[in-house]
Protein backbone atom coordinates (compact mmCIF):
# COMPACT_ATOMS: atom_id res chain seq x y z
CA UNK A 1 0.00 0.00 0.00
CA UNK A 2 2.82 2.45 0.92
CA UNK A 3 4.64 1.62 -2.28
CA UNK A 4 1.51 2.41 -4.32
CA UNK A 5 1.09 5.80 -2.52
CA UNK A 6 4.66 6.85 -3.40
CA UNK A 7 4.44 5.75 -7.03
CA UNK A 8 3.52 8.20 -9.81
CA UNK A 9 1.53 7.24 -12.84
CA UNK A 10 3.67 7.08 -16.03
CA UNK A 11 1.33 9.41 -17.98
CA UNK A 12 1.36 12.02 -15.23
CA UNK A 13 5.16 11.86 -15.02
CA UNK A 14 5.54 12.53 -18.78
CA UNK A 15 3.10 15.45 -18.74
CA UNK A 16 4.85 17.02 -15.78
CA UNK A 17 8.22 16.68 -17.51
CA UNK A 18 6.92 18.28 -20.72
CA UNK A 19 5.42 21.20 -18.80
CA UNK A 20 8.73 21.70 -17.01
CA UNK A 21 10.69 21.70 -20.27
CA UNK A 22 8.24 24.14 -21.83
CA UNK A 23 8.52 26.45 -18.85
CA UNK A 24 12.32 26.38 -19.00
CA UNK A 25 12.33 27.05 -22.78
CA UNK A 26 9.88 29.92 -22.35
CA UNK A 27 12.03 31.48 -19.65
CA UNK A 28 15.11 31.10 -21.83
CA UNK A 29 13.36 32.66 -24.82
CA UNK A 30 12.16 35.58 -22.71
CA UNK A 31 15.69 36.18 -21.53
CA UNK A 32 17.29 35.93 -25.00
CA UNK A 33 17.37 39.04 -27.20
CA UNK A 34 15.10 39.06 -30.24
CA UNK A 35 16.25 40.19 -33.70
CA UNK A 36 13.71 42.50 -35.26
CA UNK A 37 13.01 42.75 -38.95
CA UNK A 38 14.01 39.29 -40.09
CA UNK A 39 17.12 38.94 -42.26
CA UNK A 40 19.89 41.43 -41.49
CA UNK A 41 20.53 44.26 -43.97
CA UNK A 42 24.11 43.08 -44.48
CA UNK A 43 22.84 39.69 -45.53
CA UNK A 44 20.39 41.22 -47.96
CA UNK A 45 23.13 43.40 -49.43
CA UNK A 46 25.36 40.34 -49.87
CA UNK A 47 22.57 38.49 -51.67
CA UNK A 48 22.01 41.50 -53.93
CA UNK A 49 25.70 41.52 -54.81
CA UNK A 50 25.72 37.77 -55.50
CA UNK A 51 22.70 37.99 -57.78
CA UNK A 52 23.71 41.11 -59.70
CA UNK A 53 27.49 40.94 -59.65
CA UNK A 54 27.62 40.20 -63.39
CA UNK A 55 25.72 43.37 -64.31
CA UNK A 56 27.72 45.41 -61.82
CA UNK A 57 30.99 43.96 -63.10
CA UNK A 58 30.00 44.82 -66.68
CA UNK A 59 29.07 48.40 -65.82
CA UNK A 60 32.19 48.75 -63.70
CA UNK A 61 34.38 47.44 -66.52
CA UNK A 62 32.97 49.97 -68.99
CA UNK A 63 33.46 52.83 -66.54
CA UNK A 64 36.96 51.59 -65.69
CA UNK A 65 38.00 51.48 -69.36
CA UNK A 66 36.69 55.02 -69.86
CA UNK A 67 38.50 56.19 -66.73
CA UNK A 68 41.76 54.55 -67.80
CA UNK A 69 41.60 56.24 -71.21
CA UNK A 70 40.86 59.65 -69.67
CA UNK A 71 43.72 59.23 -67.21
CA UNK A 72 46.34 58.19 -69.78
CA UNK A 73 45.34 60.75 -72.41
CA UNK A 74 44.82 63.43 -69.77
CA UNK A 75 48.44 63.13 -68.67
CA UNK A 76 49.61 63.55 -72.28
CA UNK A 77 47.31 66.54 -72.85
CA UNK A 78 48.40 68.27 -69.64
CA UNK A 79 52.08 67.73 -70.48
CA UNK A 80 51.59 69.08 -74.02
CA UNK A 81 49.71 72.13 -72.73
CA UNK A 82 52.31 72.85 -70.03
CA UNK A 83 55.10 72.78 -72.61
CA UNK A 84 53.17 75.01 -75.01
CA UNK A 85 52.10 77.51 -72.31
CA UNK A 86 55.65 77.86 -70.98
CA UNK A 87 57.24 78.40 -74.40
CA UNK A 88 58.56 81.93 -75.09
CA UNK A 89 58.29 83.79 -77.37
CA UNK A 90 54.95 82.45 -78.49
CA UNK A 91 55.48 83.36 -82.15
CA UNK A 92 58.67 81.36 -82.51
CA UNK A 93 58.72 78.25 -84.75
CA UNK A 94 59.44 76.05 -81.73
CA UNK A 95 56.37 77.38 -79.89
CA UNK A 96 54.22 76.92 -82.97
CA UNK A 97 55.26 73.28 -83.12
CA UNK A 98 54.33 72.84 -79.45
CA UNK A 99 50.98 74.51 -80.09
CA UNK A 100 50.20 72.20 -83.00
CA UNK A 101 51.19 69.21 -80.86
CA UNK A 102 48.75 70.33 -78.15
CA UNK A 103 45.92 71.15 -80.56
CA UNK A 104 46.33 67.75 -82.22
CA UNK A 105 44.86 66.11 -79.13
CA UNK A 106 41.67 68.12 -79.56
CA UNK A 107 40.60 67.26 -83.07
CA UNK A 108 43.23 66.79 -85.70
CA UNK A 109 44.12 63.29 -84.53
CA UNK A 110 42.31 60.47 -86.28
CA UNK A 111 40.00 58.29 -84.20
CA UNK A 112 39.07 59.23 -80.64
CA UNK A 113 40.06 62.75 -79.58
CA UNK A 114 38.91 65.50 -77.24
CA UNK A 115 36.05 66.41 -79.59
CA UNK A 116 34.62 62.90 -79.86
CA UNK A 117 35.16 61.78 -76.24
CA UNK A 118 32.36 63.99 -74.80
CA UNK A 119 29.84 62.54 -77.25
CA UNK A 120 30.87 58.98 -76.35
CA UNK A 121 30.60 59.70 -72.62
CA UNK A 122 27.05 61.00 -73.01
CA UNK A 123 25.91 57.46 -73.82
CA UNK A 124 27.39 55.89 -70.67
CA UNK A 125 24.77 57.06 -68.10
CA UNK A 126 21.87 55.72 -70.16
CA UNK A 127 23.60 52.42 -70.95
CA UNK A 128 25.02 51.74 -67.47
CA UNK A 129 21.80 52.69 -65.70
CA UNK A 130 19.50 50.71 -67.99
CA UNK A 131 21.52 47.49 -68.02
CA UNK A 132 22.07 47.61 -64.25
CA UNK A 133 18.60 48.72 -63.19
CA UNK A 134 16.57 46.66 -65.67
CA UNK A 135 17.18 43.22 -64.12
CA UNK A 136 17.32 44.31 -60.47
CA UNK A 137 13.59 43.74 -59.85
CA UNK A 138 12.31 42.38 -63.14
CA UNK A 139 14.39 39.21 -63.14
CA UNK A 140 12.99 37.78 -59.91
CA UNK A 141 9.48 38.98 -60.70
CA UNK A 142 9.75 37.38 -64.13
CA UNK A 143 11.08 34.04 -62.91
CA UNK A 144 8.94 33.90 -59.76
CA UNK A 145 11.86 33.43 -57.35
CA UNK A 146 10.68 36.46 -55.36
CA UNK A 147 8.19 34.14 -53.63
CA UNK A 148 11.04 32.21 -52.05
CA UNK A 149 12.74 35.43 -50.88
CA UNK A 150 9.57 36.69 -49.22
CA UNK A 151 9.23 33.49 -47.15
CA UNK A 152 12.74 33.70 -45.65
CA UNK A 153 12.06 36.40 -43.08
CA UNK A 154 12.33 39.25 -45.59
CA UNK A 155 9.33 41.41 -46.35
CA UNK A 156 8.62 43.09 -49.66
CA UNK A 157 9.80 46.51 -48.49
CA UNK A 158 13.15 45.29 -47.16
CA UNK A 159 13.64 43.06 -50.20
CA UNK A 160 13.07 45.96 -52.60
CA UNK A 161 15.16 48.53 -50.74
CA UNK A 162 18.04 46.07 -50.33
CA UNK A 163 18.15 45.66 -54.11
CA UNK A 164 17.72 49.28 -55.13
CA UNK A 165 19.70 51.30 -52.59
CA UNK A 166 23.18 49.67 -52.75
CA UNK A 167 23.20 49.46 -56.54
CA UNK A 168 21.97 53.03 -56.97
CA UNK A 169 24.56 54.44 -54.55
CA UNK A 170 27.46 52.48 -56.04
CA UNK A 171 26.57 53.35 -59.63
CA UNK A 172 26.03 57.05 -58.89
CA UNK A 173 29.31 57.32 -56.96
CA UNK A 174 31.25 55.68 -59.80
CA UNK A 175 29.65 58.02 -62.35
CA UNK A 176 30.51 61.10 -60.28
CA UNK A 177 34.12 59.96 -60.05
CA UNK A 178 34.29 59.54 -63.83
CA UNK A 179 32.81 63.01 -64.41
CA UNK A 180 35.47 64.55 -62.17
CA UNK A 181 38.14 62.78 -64.17
CA UNK A 182 36.65 64.08 -67.41
CA UNK A 183 36.70 67.66 -66.04
CA UNK A 184 40.40 67.29 -65.32
CA UNK A 185 40.98 65.75 -68.76
CA UNK A 186 39.30 68.66 -70.57
CA UNK A 187 40.65 71.50 -68.40
CA UNK A 188 43.66 72.41 -70.64
CA UNK A 189 41.35 73.11 -73.59
CA UNK A 190 39.08 75.21 -71.35
CA UNK A 191 42.06 77.20 -70.03
CA UNK A 192 43.32 77.76 -73.57
CA UNK A 193 39.91 79.08 -74.67
CA UNK A 194 39.33 76.31 -77.21
CA UNK A 195 36.03 75.30 -75.61
CA UNK A 196 33.72 76.37 -72.84
CA UNK A 197 31.85 74.25 -70.30
CA UNK A 198 28.42 74.97 -71.76
CA UNK A 199 28.50 73.12 -75.09
CA UNK A 200 25.77 70.49 -75.25
CA UNK A 201 28.19 67.58 -75.45
CA UNK A 202 30.31 68.87 -72.54
CA UNK A 203 27.79 70.11 -69.95
CA UNK A 204 26.19 66.70 -69.39
CA UNK A 205 29.58 65.07 -68.76
CA UNK A 206 30.65 67.42 -65.96
CA UNK A 207 29.60 68.42 -62.47
CA UNK A 208 26.64 66.60 -60.95
CA UNK A 209 24.74 66.22 -64.22
CA UNK A 210 26.59 63.06 -65.29
CA UNK A 211 25.90 61.30 -61.99
CA UNK A 212 22.31 62.56 -62.04
CA UNK A 213 21.63 61.11 -65.48
CA UNK A 214 23.16 57.79 -64.40
CA UNK A 215 20.92 57.62 -61.33
CA UNK A 216 17.85 58.58 -63.35
CA UNK A 217 18.53 55.88 -65.94
CA UNK A 218 18.91 53.28 -63.17
CA UNK A 219 15.72 54.40 -61.40
CA UNK A 220 13.77 54.45 -64.67
CA UNK A 221 14.89 50.93 -65.59
CA UNK A 222 14.12 49.60 -62.10
CA UNK A 223 10.65 51.16 -62.16
CA UNK A 224 9.92 49.73 -65.61
CA UNK A 225 11.13 46.34 -64.41
CA UNK A 226 8.64 46.42 -61.53
CA UNK A 227 5.93 47.64 -63.89
CA UNK A 228 6.39 45.22 -66.82
CA UNK A 229 8.08 42.34 -64.90
CA UNK A 230 10.15 41.61 -68.01
CA UNK A 231 13.89 42.27 -68.05
CA UNK A 232 14.36 42.84 -71.79
CA UNK A 233 11.29 45.07 -72.02
CA UNK A 234 12.50 47.14 -69.06
CA UNK A 235 15.99 47.63 -70.52
CA UNK A 236 14.90 48.54 -74.05
CA UNK A 237 12.16 50.89 -72.85
CA UNK A 238 14.52 52.59 -70.41
CA UNK A 239 17.08 53.08 -73.19
CA UNK A 240 14.49 54.68 -75.46
CA UNK A 241 12.94 56.95 -72.82
CA UNK A 242 16.29 57.93 -71.30
CA UNK A 243 17.79 58.83 -74.67
CA UNK A 244 14.73 60.88 -75.67
CA UNK A 245 14.68 62.76 -72.35
CA UNK A 246 18.40 63.49 -72.59
CA UNK A 247 18.03 64.90 -76.11
CA UNK A 248 15.06 67.07 -75.15
CA UNK A 249 17.02 68.43 -72.19
CA UNK A 250 20.12 69.21 -74.25
CA UNK A 251 18.31 70.78 -77.19
CA UNK A 252 15.60 72.74 -75.40
CA UNK A 253 14.97 72.40 -71.66
CA UNK A 254 18.45 73.32 -70.39
CA UNK A 255 18.46 76.73 -72.08
CA UNK A 256 15.35 77.71 -70.08
CA UNK A 257 16.81 77.18 -66.59
CA UNK A 258 17.26 80.97 -66.41
CA UNK A 259 16.27 83.91 -68.58
CA UNK A 260 19.00 84.57 -71.18
CA UNK A 261 20.84 87.85 -71.44
CA UNK A 262 20.88 90.04 -74.57
CA UNK A 263 23.83 92.05 -75.81
CA UNK A 264 25.06 93.77 -78.96
CA UNK A 265 28.49 93.77 -80.51
CA UNK A 266 30.83 91.41 -82.28
CA UNK A 267 30.59 88.82 -79.48
CA UNK A 268 29.31 88.32 -75.95
CA UNK A 269 32.70 89.21 -74.50
CA UNK A 270 33.41 85.83 -72.89
CA UNK A 271 34.41 82.81 -75.00
CA UNK A 272 32.82 80.50 -72.42
CA UNK A 273 29.34 82.01 -72.80
CA UNK A 274 26.57 79.89 -74.29
CA UNK A 275 25.19 81.77 -77.30
CA UNK A 276 21.57 80.81 -77.93
CA UNK A 277 20.67 82.98 -80.93
CA UNK A 278 21.93 85.89 -83.00
CA UNK A 279 20.53 88.43 -85.43
CA UNK A 280 21.15 91.83 -86.98
CA UNK A 281 19.17 95.06 -86.99
CA UNK A 282 19.32 97.72 -89.68
CA UNK A 283 19.69 101.45 -88.83
CA UNK A 284 15.91 101.72 -89.10
CA UNK A 285 15.44 98.90 -86.54
CA UNK A 286 14.44 96.17 -88.99
CA UNK A 287 15.49 92.73 -87.76
CA UNK A 288 17.47 90.50 -90.13
CA UNK A 289 18.83 87.01 -89.67
CA UNK A 290 22.50 86.16 -90.03
CA UNK A 291 21.66 84.15 -93.12
CA UNK A 292 19.99 87.17 -94.69
CA UNK A 293 23.05 89.32 -94.01
CA UNK A 294 25.32 86.63 -95.43
CA UNK A 295 23.20 86.46 -98.59
CA UNK A 296 23.45 90.20 -99.03
CA UNK A 297 27.16 90.38 -98.32
CA UNK A 298 28.18 87.26 -100.17
CA UNK A 299 28.85 86.38 -103.72
CA UNK A 300 27.65 83.30 -105.62
CA UNK A 301 29.57 80.21 -104.65
CA UNK A 302 30.74 77.41 -106.95
CA UNK A 303 27.82 75.16 -105.99
CA UNK A 304 25.11 77.80 -106.08
CA UNK A 305 25.60 78.80 -102.44
CA UNK A 306 27.14 81.89 -100.90
CA UNK A 307 30.87 82.32 -100.38
CA UNK A 308 31.47 84.84 -97.60
CA UNK A 309 34.49 85.09 -95.36
CA UNK A 310 34.29 86.43 -91.83
CA UNK A 311 36.24 89.56 -92.72
CA UNK A 312 33.95 90.26 -95.68
CA UNK A 313 30.88 89.84 -93.51
CA UNK A 314 32.24 92.16 -90.81
CA UNK A 315 33.18 94.75 -93.40
CA UNK A 316 29.70 94.61 -94.94
CA UNK A 317 28.01 94.97 -91.53
CA UNK A 318 30.20 97.93 -90.57
CA UNK A 319 29.72 99.73 -93.88
CA UNK A 320 25.92 99.43 -93.64
CA UNK A 321 25.84 100.33 -89.93
CA UNK A 322 24.08 97.12 -88.94
CA UNK A 323 24.03 96.07 -85.29
CA UNK A 324 24.66 92.45 -84.29
CA UNK A 325 22.70 91.05 -81.33
CA UNK A 326 23.04 87.92 -79.21
CA UNK A 327 21.01 86.12 -76.59
CA UNK A 328 23.21 84.01 -74.35
CA UNK A 329 23.70 82.32 -71.01
CA UNK A 330 26.85 83.66 -69.30
CA UNK A 331 29.61 81.26 -68.34
CA UNK A 332 29.19 82.28 -64.69
CA UNK A 333 25.88 80.38 -64.57
CA UNK A 334 27.52 77.00 -65.13
CA UNK A 335 27.25 75.75 -61.55
CA UNK A 336 23.77 77.14 -61.00
CA UNK A 337 22.65 75.27 -64.11
CA UNK A 338 24.42 72.14 -62.86
CA UNK A 339 22.60 72.31 -59.53
CA UNK A 340 19.27 72.92 -61.23
CA UNK A 341 19.69 69.94 -63.52
CA UNK A 342 21.10 67.73 -60.81
CA UNK A 343 18.22 68.71 -58.51
CA UNK A 344 15.39 67.74 -60.83
CA UNK A 345 17.20 64.58 -61.90
CA UNK A 346 17.54 63.53 -58.25
CA UNK A 347 13.89 64.38 -57.51
CA UNK A 348 12.63 62.43 -60.52
CA UNK A 349 14.86 59.49 -59.61
CA UNK A 350 13.46 59.37 -56.07
CA UNK A 351 9.92 59.48 -57.45
CA UNK A 352 10.63 56.56 -59.77
CA UNK A 353 12.32 54.51 -57.03
CA UNK A 354 9.41 55.19 -54.67
CA UNK A 355 6.98 54.15 -57.39
CA UNK A 356 8.94 50.93 -57.90
CA UNK A 357 8.68 50.13 -54.17
CA UNK A 358 4.96 50.89 -54.27
CA UNK A 359 4.44 48.53 -57.22
CA UNK A 360 6.25 45.70 -55.45
CA UNK A 361 4.27 46.19 -52.25
CA UNK A 362 0.98 46.26 -54.16
CA UNK A 363 1.79 43.10 -56.11
CA UNK A 364 -0.68 40.30 -55.41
Amino acid sequence: MSERRGAVAPGLSGATEERGNAAREGAASRGAPKRAGGTAWTGLAWITWRQHRTALAGAGAVLAVAALYLWIMGIKIHDAYAAYAACRPGSSPACELLQRAFVSYEGSQTGINAQSVPFLLLALPVLAGAFTGGPVLARELETGTFRFAWTQGTGRLRWTIARLAPLAIALTAAAEGLSQLFTWYLSPFVQDGDTGRFPLQVFGDEGVAFAGWTLLSFALAAFLGALFRRTIVAITTALAIGTALDLVTMLDLRSHYASPLTTTGASTGNPGDWVLSGWFTTPSGERMSMLGIALQAGRPGPNGGVATTTSELNQFVASHHYLQWFTYQPASRFWSFQLIEGGWLLALSLVLLTAAVFLVRRRT
